[in-house]
């Protein structure tokens, strides 16, 4: 003898076949879609780069001549090498020396040119000035 189903019955077999299946669906496209994993953020560049000066004990400028750059180089810990973006000025006795990283981060050098005269020529380079 066939069972009598009623309606009841085929709503319930439909929402038990129908509903899982849609659940399956959205949670597949959620998971595809990003929208349980966490925003990655990225770390942000706060060190300034960092300029080494070159420097040799014996030379000096005399007066009247043109002073010849000793030496430097910049380096970043995100971004490199950045000797060639280094931008050096000479104002009067003093050479100044200032670079940026991609983050904005920059520091500025100063070197004190070294004239014949000069008895001490140790404290002529300035430590790094991070700029603001």
């Amino acid at each position: 003898m066939k069972e009598k189903h009623t309606m009841y019955d085929h709503i319930r077999n439909f929402l038990l076949v129908f509903l899982p299946g849609l659940f399956l669906a959205v949670l597949i496209y959620s998971a595809l879609s990003g929208r349980w994993t966490k925003p990655v953020k990225e770390k942000s560049d706060t060190t300034p780069p960092s300029i080494m000066l070159t420097r040799d004990n014996r030379y000096f400028v005399q007066p009247g001549e043109q002073y010849e750059e000793e030496g430097y180089a910049a380096y970043d810990d995100t971004d490199g090498d950045l000797t060639k973006q280094v931008q050096v000025s000479v104002n009067g006795d003093m050479v100044r020396y200032r670079v940026s990283d991609s983050a904005g981060n920059i520091t500025i050098r100063f070197r004190r040119i070294p004239y014949a005269a000069s008895p001490d020529r140790t404290a002529d380079d300035s430590p790094a000035v991070p700029a603001e």
